[in-house]
């Protein structure tokens, strides 16, 4: 149950039956979709009694979610004074500025006040009962002015229990020996798994509107947001009274006529504010309209009685458009630098002297309005309201406590917030099916119409699936970059991962020809700063005041400029990591020196002895993948040359990002051990182990207990953490990316149908092969097992031609003949060099020839008893000296007989493969003809015998 900082102020009316505060609860409750018990009263206070006004009673309750209690009670207003009997006149407004002990009902910041228990307890006469209840005290927390820094957002100190709050929009909570952590599904951004986009319908009938919580109430505010629509005319932003406005105009000054109103009239963006002192408007007359279907920014900033709105930074058109573009042709130039015109960017109007803050407090309304306008004349402004709906998406809304001092914070826009007729997300942002897949580590981006991937810091690639090699910097280095393209004139950026302990130095400058004009990245006293210096102006920095980055981890930065307006964002970019200074005044174009004017490390300088040395040194720190107008430039020595840059000239750098061990001599008191955090150490628990609550002891962190894979993953346990295997169609570290797989998940019911249609024909095609097979192999063991032999009219002069059978050869073994041996020496194994690792059986080719003739004279007296030939020595026409001396018809002989040898048949090959071209019997003859010296494989006489058999 979470408190709640609403105050609802009823003007009790006489009413029977069921008590007011019962039927509050319970309506709450009906409202919220919660069971009974989810809304219970704090207390109730009595205030603002007085002869000629009724009573006035203050009621606390707490919720499960305070934001969405105070904005569903404060939208059902109306609603929620009919089901009392009560006049509600006011939700979420208590005292923030009042010193007394008497609640008033002046409205303020709802978040930046504090509330607490007194000692002294609050007694309400209701007639039949009395409620007593304890008193509440508000005072000034959060609030701009000078005491009011101590509230700056920081990071949270490191906690390794989870709650339902520490993740939002469907990510898994789980706990690090640094904390806990987010699993972010898709579209959401870390730490807490923050949606900062959604898609308005622009339905009339229903509304479509989404309340995120109010404008601080401060004298200088800076609000910043990008729309994509196609309407010419809608609501952006809207923050003032509602249809159940006063009765009768409001006196002049008084904060109940306070009002912003931000909206498109015909594509062009007005602007009406009124801070109490009267309305101002601000209309500009921009050369194109933003109803275009692409990202336009808008800036509205109010400070030192003047408010300025600002399209596009001046840039001329869509931040994210053309210009902005990576090109893949590296000598592409752009056009020669034009300065904007402000006229039709950029407006500013003066304030009443009187108006300082927005201090009528009431949700921001994004996209719409959820109730109708209220009357112009009722509230003095010059014309109407018309309150049309977006239809389109809004992103990355901002705002800030005071410009430049106090932090910048995002409106959260995915699941929790009141809203009608529109959802988190935006599909029109999002690339289409047939994009590139950006891997685990990128982002697919849709600029000016095309699907890109987006690396993120450390990666690179075409799929993002590289890692990117960093570059330690030793004490005085430096590298000098010469690039192959231009940075454009009115914008450039700068990004890059560091990681340090050093409190000073430069990471990247780029300066113009003759160093005029710079703009780089820097750290000063532990703190990221940005330089912007357009000569003869004084050089401006602009920093992240409140967070310190020079603590041994990496950390990203990204520098950005639009004419003299910066930025600068750390890591994720919320809250201290994100700060802005939108000053269009004096030069804007910078025109960096391609051949001399990026430096790495701090800027080089001539020595006295003519070498290079370098001014501002970053040193004892690591740079890795540096990007200049989003083209990677290369880091020495691990890569001198990139299609956008070269290295010029390099000092004192080394590959990696390695440190000298820190526990070398370090003794923790057990059970803790030495921690390595790079150039320092810590006594703690180690990696996957946390200190156990309530003792001393060091426990085992068992993060899959916490189901951090999304998606169905399955989490597998690791000794340094965990690992999802994902099902198909997903993958990234826990399963929030959809990978290529997926696709055959999204095939219509045609196409699933032709698939399964062509998988069945291949099986029947596979089958007849391998049936036509069998029936072949079937046949030639038929024709063996008969002992039929196929001959030849050659076969009427003696010898017997080899049939196809015979002769097929395998392939695994070979029986080499070799020239007879000098004297009588036994057979020996050798390698065959065409078959690797197969030894073949090396026999006496004299032993071999008698064998072979002994077989074919055998084979002639079977069929022709009169033949000459059964009447020859058998030992004539030796194999091993074809050219002897013979008659003719042993010639012919002799060279049948070598022919039969060259073919293969009746060899070991086809001994050992029984059935693949050679019978039974033919394993018998071999085993009676390959005498001699010859020696067979072990088991080979066994295995020839049963084959037989």
């Amino acid at each position: 149950m979470q408190p709640s900082r609403n105050v609802i102020l009823v003007r009790s009316l006489p009413q029977a039956g069921t008590p007011v505060l019962q039927r509050l609860v319970e309506a709450a409750q009906t409202f919220l979709g919660i069971p009974k018990g989810g809304v219970r009263a704090v207390t109730i206070q009595a205030g603002g009694e007085g002869a000629d006004s009724p009573s006035v009673t203050h009621v606390w309750l707490v919720g499960p979610d305070a934001a969405i209690l105070h904005h569903t009670l404060l939208h059902r207003r109306e609603e929620l004074s009919h089901l009392l009997g009560v006049d509600v006149v006011e939700v979420g407004v208590g005292e923030c500025g009042g010193e007394s002990d008497a609640p008033s009902t002046t409205a303020a910041h709802l978040e930046s006040c504090e509330i607490g228990r007194e000692a002294r307890y609050s007694v309400v006469d209701a007639e039949s009962t009395a409620v007593v209840g304890p008193r509440m005290r508000f005072g000034c927390g959060c609030r701009c002015g000078g005491r009011c820094e101590r509230c700056a957002t920081r990071p949270p100190p490191p906690v390794h229990t989870c709650t339902y709050r520490t993740c939002l929009n469907g990510g898994r909570c789980f706990p690090t020996s640094e904390g806990v952590r987010c699993a972010c599904p898709l579209h959401t951004a870390s730490p807490t798994c923050k949606v900062l986009m959604r898609h308005f319908q622009g339905d009339e009938s229903i509304g479509s509107w989404t309340w995120v919580a109010s404008i601080p109430p401060c004298p200088e505010v800076h609000i910043s947001l990008e729309v994509l629509t196609t309407s010419q005319n809608a609501t952006l932003l809207y923050s003032g009274p509602d249809h159940l406005g006063l009765a009768e105009p409001p006196p002049p000054g008084s904060s109940s006529r306070e009002v912003l109103l931000l909206e498109l009239r015909s594509g062009r963006p007005f602007l009406m504010l009124d801070l109490g002192g009267g309305p101002v408007t601000l209309a500009l007359t921009a050369s194109y309209s933003l109803a275009d279907s692409t990202w336009h920014r808008l800036d509205v900033i109010w400070k030192d009685e003047l408010v300025e709105m600002v399209v596009d930074l001046c840039s001329g058109g869509s931040i994210h458009g053309a210009s902005m573009k990576v090109t893949d042709d590296p000598t592409t130039r752009p056009p020669p630098p034009v300065p904007p015109d402000a006229h039709t960017c950029r407006g500013a109007a003066r304030l009443p002297p009187t108006a300082r803050t927005l201090n009528y407090q009431r949700p921001l309304q994004v996209g719409g309005m959820a109730h109708p306008a209220p009357s112009h004349d009722t509230y003095g402004w010059p014309e109407p309201i018309r309150a049309y709906p977006l239809k389109g998406c809004v992103r990355n809304l901002r705002v800030n406590g005071e410009v430049g001092v106090f932090t910048f914070f995002f409106f959260f826009l995915g699941a929790g917030v009141l809203s009608s007729g529109s959802v988190p997300g935006c599909a029109a942002a999002e690339c289409p099916a047939n994009s590139p897949y950006c891997g685990s580590y990128g982002r697919c981006r849709v600029e000016a119409g095309a699907a890109r991937c987006e690396c993120d810091s450390g990666w690179t690639g075409a799929d993002c699936s590289t890692r990117t090699t960093p570059s330690t910097f030793h004490l005085h280095s430096f590298v000098r970059l010469a690039l192959s393209f231009s940075p454009l004139g009115y914008t450039t950026s700068i990004s890059l991962r560091f990681r340090t302990r050093k409190a000073d130095g430069d990471l990247v400058v780029l300066s113009s020809e003759g160093g005029g004009d710079r703009f780089g990245l820097q750290l000063s006293g532990g703190r990221a700063c940005v330089l912007l210096q357009l000569h003869p102006a004084p050089p401006r920095t602009l920093c992240l005041a409140h967070v310190q980055l020079a603590d041994g981890r990496w950390h990203r930065l990204h520098a950005a400029r639009y004419g003299s307006a910066t930025f600068l964002t750390a890591d994720d970019g919320d809250g201290d990591l994100y700060n802005a200074s939108v000053s269009l005044k004096g030069r804007q174009l910078l025109e960096v020196d391609r051949e001399a004017g990026v430096v790495l490390g701090g800027a080089s300088r001539q020595g006295d002895s003519g070498a290079s040395a370098s001014q501002r040194d970053f040193h004892e720190g690591c740079l890795d993948d540096v990007r200049i107008s989003s083209r990677p430039v290369p880091l020495p020595p691990a890569l001198n040359r990139t299609a956008w840059a070269r290295v010029d000239e390099a000092r004192g750098v080394g590959v990696d990002c390695e440190a000298p061990p820190a526990c070398g001599n370090v003794t923790c008191r057990s059970p803790l051990t030495c921690v390595d955090t790079w150039r320092s150490y810590h006594c703690g628990c180690g990696e996957g182990r946390v200190m156990e609550e309530g003792s001393n002891l060091c426990q085992a962190l068992d993060q899959c207990d916490h189901r951090p894979c999304l998606h169905g993953g399955t989490c597998l346990a690791a000794n340094t953490g965990f690992t999802c295997s994902c099902l198909s169609g997903y993958g990234g570290r826990y399963c929030q990316l959809q990978g290529p797989g997926a696709a055959s998940l999204k095939l219509s019911l045609a196409g699933l149908l032709a698939v399964l249609v062509w998988c069945t024909l291949l099986l029947l095609l596979v089958c007849a092969v391998l049936l036509h097979q069998h029936h072949r192999r079937s046949a030639l063991r038929r024709g063996t097992g008969d002992g039929k032999e196929s001959t030849t009219p050659a076969e009427t002069k003696g010898h017997v031609s080899p049939s196809p059978s015979d002769c097929h050869a395998p392939y695994l073994l070979e029986l080499r003949l070799l020239a007879p041996p000098r004297g009588n020496r036994p057979a020996s194994w050798s390698t065959n060099p065409n078959i690797a690792d197969v030894d073949v059986l090396q026999v006496d080719a004299a032993s071999v020839t008698s064998s072979v003739e002994e077989r074919t004279q055998q084979q002639q007296q079977q069929e022709n008893p009169t033949h000459p030939t059964n009447r020859a020595n058998p030992s004539q026409g030796s194999l091993s000296n074809p050219s002897s001396a013979v008659p003719a018809e042993e010639g012919e002989a002799a060279a049948d007989k070598q022919e039969a040898e060259r073919s293969g048949c009746d060899d070991l090959r086809n001994y050992a493969y029984e059935g693949g071209g050679s019978s039974p019997g033919s394993l018998s003859s071999c085993l009676e003809s390959c005498s001699g010296n010859t020696k067979f494989l072990g088991g080979f006489r066994e295995v020839a015998h049963m084959l037989e058999s």
